[in-house]
């Protein structure tokens, strides 16, 4: 009797379990309905609306570069080298950088700067020149012109290495607007100077003889000038001529008086 009892509680159990764990699945799905449907809705992937001025700032934050201005244009020339591509090391070389104002406002031309940078990445400095500072304005419809040197290194010179040359100038609008330009950007070589007959070192000897010349010459004249000058003050005794003297070319007359002369003494 027991057994069947036993028999039985094992086979409804199986049924129990189940029913319940189906009634808490209705239970927690209900309950997760109701949770949906009392939440607020999630974005739908619109684009987000942003006011104009961060608009315009976020273009400003990606990209800080300082750019050239529309109204104004910059050029170079080298008077006193002709080939631009190949500079002497150790050697200075002149640059004229030009700035024209095409606007209707001024600008003020701050400074130029310049320097060797690698072919491959700009952003890598080999050798920075000297920034030369001005500070000039320049009004609306002038052209200046501006005086850059700059001296290429020894070290770099020789060998088929090239180098990015790169000429900046740095100028702002009255607004106090900062603009960059490069008047020059280009790949060069920097080469050996073979001295050869120098022609300012040859002058400059001659120069030299040529003063040393003048000296000695002063000299020898101010020696003969002050001992010279004694000797000849001495005065000089003539004794005459001795011996035979022929008295047919002189004047018969002339005798006629010394004789008379040497009578009366």
């Amino acid at each position: 009797m027991w057994k069947y009892l036993f028999l039985l509680c094992l086979a409804t159990a199986p049924l129990t379990l189940t029913r319940a764990e189906v009634e808490e699945d209705e239970i927690m799905d209900s309950d997760e309905a109701q949770e949906l449907r009392d939440a607020e809705p999630l974005d739908d992937g619109a684009p987000i609306e942003r006011d104009e001025s961060e608009q315009q700032q976020q273009p400003e934050d990606e990209d800080f570069a300082i750019k050239p201005s529309p109204d104004a244009k910059v050029f170079y020339a080298f008077p006193k080298h002709s080939d631009e591509a190949n500079f002497p090391g150790g050697k200075v070389i002149k640059a004229l950088i030009g700035f024209q104002n095409n606007g209707d406002k001024s600008f003020i031309v701050d400074s130029v700067d310049g320097g060797f940078r690698y072919p491959m990445d700009f952003n890598y400095v080999i050798q920075n020149f000297t920034s030369f500072r001005y500070g000039r304005e320049v009004k609306p419809g002038v052209t200046q012109t501006f005086l850059y040197m700059f001296v290429p290194s020894e070290q770099l010179a020789g060998g088929s290495r090239t180098f990015g040359l790169v000429l900046n100038m740095n100028y702002r609008d009255a607004d106090g607007n900062l603009f960059a330009d490069a008047p020059f950007n280009e790949t060069v070589s920097v080469i050996e100077v073979d001295e050869g007959f120098d022609t300012e070192i040859f002058f400059m000897y001659v120069f030299l003889v040529a003063l040393a010349a003048l000296l000695l010459f002063g000299l020898q004249y101010l020696f003969t000038s002050v001992f010279g000058g004694r000797k000849s003050s001495r005065k000089v005794i003539e004794t005459g001529t001795s011996g035979d003297i022929d008295y047919d070319y002189i004047p018969k007359e002339h005798l006629k008086k010394q004789k008379a002369s040497k009578k009366n003494e």
